[in-house]
C-alpha cells in the first residue's frame, strides 16, 4: 500500500477515528519496543486494536459522546482505530494492501489460531465471497460467532 491509498483510506474516516488510529499506532509500537518486548505473536498483533478500541472509549467518554450513542457505534469506531492502528503499522513495515488488510484480520481475530494463509484468504473474501468468508470463519471460531466477525471484519476492510 502506498501512500496514495493510505491518504484514500484517511478521507474515509473522520477526524477523531484518524487522529485516535494514528494515536493507538503510535502507542502501540512505543509499547511493543519498551514495555512488551516479550509479547507472543498473537498478544503483539491484537495490541493496536486493542489499544484502538481503548483510547476511543476513552474519547467517547471524555467527550460526551457516550451519551447520544450506542455502545455498539462507540465498539464500531474503535475497531475503526484499531484497524487503521495495524494498517498503519503493516504500511510502515513495508507492506502491501494486501498485507495491511491480512494484518487487520490477524488483529482482529488474535484470539483464534490463524496462520497467514488463512489470514490472507479471509481478506480476500471479505466483500467479494461473503459464503466463503462466513465458511472460513465458523472452522476458525464456530457458527455462532462468525457472522458477527464478518461484520467486524467488512467494517475494519471497507476502506483498505
Amino acid at each position: 500500500m502506498d501512500v496514495f491509498r493510505l491518504i484514500g483510506y484517511l478521507r474515509q474516516c473522520n477526524a477523531d477515528v484518524a487522529l485516535v488510529g494514528a494515536a493507538a499506532w503510535g502507542l502501540a509500537l512505543l509499547l511493543q519496543r519498551t514495555l512488551c518486548k516479550r509479547l507472543g505473536g498473537r498478544a503483539a498483533r491484537a495490541l493496536p486494536l486493542l489499544l484502538g478500541i481503548a483510547l476511543y472509549a476513552a474519547y467517547a467518554a471524555l467527550t460526551g459522546a457516550f451519551a447520544g450513542a450506542e455502545a455498539a457505534s462507540v465498539l464500531g469506531e474503535g475497531i475503526a482505530c484499531g484497524s487503521l492502528a495495524t494498517a498503519i503499522g503493516a504500511i510502515a513495515s513495508g507492506g502491501t494492501a494486501a498485507d495491511a488488510r491480512a494484518a487487520c484480520v490477524k488483529a482482529l481475530l488474535a484470539p483464534y489460531d490463524l496462520s497467514d494463509g488463512q489470514a490472507e484468504s479471509i481478506a480476500r473474501m471479505v466483500g467479494s465471497d461473503e459464503e466463503g468468508a462466513l465458511a472460513a470463519l465458523a472452522d476458525i471460531a464456530g457458527e455462532e460467532m462468525a457472522p458477527q466477525l464478518y461484520g467486524a471484519l467488512e467494517k475494519a476492510l471497507a476502506g483498505l
